[in-house]
């Protein structure tokens, strides 16, 4: 409220060793129904939610509050999309109710913009560095609107460019009891990351949260450095 702009959570279910995709086959949930209800939870005390097209290709996603729960307003769904890759055929587009938000570059063709827009879509140009969308921008167009949280589903890239970017305020991450270990087994956060240690970025008051008999959640808020 002080900053005038959503507070935003980045949420990840993600194995012991910190990894969040499998290179081959990723059929199946990392955590438990238990774990995946609470997640809903979580939903339902947010404005919007946000993934990237990646999550989209390969999941076919809702992202919606299955709660059941009663909300102020809709849950607003919004798709990070550089080149408009997202189907008008996808889940997210074929239950659009005025709830869901494709934001992209300048670069993307008009053609699929106008099929999003039959749909309900709402397209949005929010051009960043390295031709990417810009998640600031995404952050204070949400502010602009009067939403006052937003929670981040994604990928390993774009999790890290959320990170990067300063945009996320604390994370949420579910861990299962299981290891995939190996170099291609997608990280929570991947792209280049930081080179060294002393440049990692740090989290403070962490809260440990029971979710099932095996796993758990962690809490922590990021800790803002001086600029």
């Amino acid at each position: 409220m002080r900053e005038r702009r959503p507070l935003v959570t980045l949420k990840s279910a993600l194995t012991l060793d910190g990894k969040i995709a499998a290179p081959d086959d990723n059929t199946g949930w990392i955590t438990s129904d238990q774990a995946r209800l609470h997640v809903q939870t979580l939903r339902h005390h947010t404005d919007a939610i946000l993934t990237g097209i990646g999550t989209v290709l390969s999941d076919d996603c809702l992202l919606t509050d299955r709660s059941g729960a009663d909300r102020s307003r809709p849950l607003l769904r919004i798709v990070v999309d550089s080149q408009l890759r997202i189907s008008p055929h996808s889940n997210m587009v074929e239950t659009c109710s005025d709830d869901v938000l494709v934001a992209t570059t300048s670069a993307a063709s008009p053609e699929r913009r106008a099929a999003l827009e039959r749909k309900g879509v709402e397209v949005v140009v929010l051009d960043g560095p390295d031709g990417r969308t810009s998640l600031r921008a995404v952050v204070e167009l949400l502010a602009s609107r009067n939403y006052l949280s937003l929670m981040i589903e994604a990928g390993s890239k774009v999790n890290w460019a959320a990170l990067e970017s300063g945009v996320v305020d604390k994370i949420f991450f579910y861990y299962a009891p299981k290891i995939l270990g190996g170099t291609q087994s997608l990280p929570v956060a991947g792209g280049i990351g930081r080179r060294r240690r002393s440049d990692a970025l740090v989290f403070r008051d962490v809260k440990l949260h029971p979710i099932s008999s095996d796993e758990f959640a962690v809490e922590a808020w990021m800790l803002r450095q001086p600029r």
